[in-house]
């Protein structure tokens, strides 16, 4: 799972990159006024399964997994630290592809939210990248 989603914030956010220099203020901007991002995006979500759904709102870009099942609480509890665990291994990546996407695009408060959830919605662990 790990391996799909960097795979698939890799390309959104080289999509992003490259395509980026078009005059816009915001990331949500830029995708709203391009149909060929708009398409990628869809794309990439659907590469995630049917827990994934990618969004970007002003110059955020979120990408929630949402698990098919429920968990109790000391479950859910005993996931965040591996959960963190995981993101933390994954951190100098998002990293490098929001500072990459931040100096191709000019757009210099760009941001990255990974969001994980339980079937009912209920947040497992999330964690904002700058």
């Amino acid at each position: 799972m790990k391996k799909r989603i960097f795979a698939a914030l890799s390309a959104m956010l080289m999509l992003l990159a490259l395509a980026g220099c078009g005059g816009t203020k915001t990331l949500e901007e830029y995708v709203n006024s391009d149909s060929d991002v708009q398409q990628e995006l869809s794309d990439l979500e659907s590469s995630l399964g049917n827990g994934g759904s990618i969004t970007v709102k002003e110059n955020n870009i979120e990408l929630i997994y949402k698990y098919d099942q429920t968990f109790d609480e000391a479950t859910a509890t005993a996931m965040k630290p591996q959960l963190e665990q995981a993101m933390n291994s994954m951190e100098s990546q998002f990293q490098g592809m929001i500072d990459d996407l931040k100096e191709d695009s000019g757009i210099d408060d760009v941001s990255m939210t990974i969001v994980y959830q339980d079937a009912n919605g209920t947040e497992l662990y999330s964690n904002t990248y700058q």
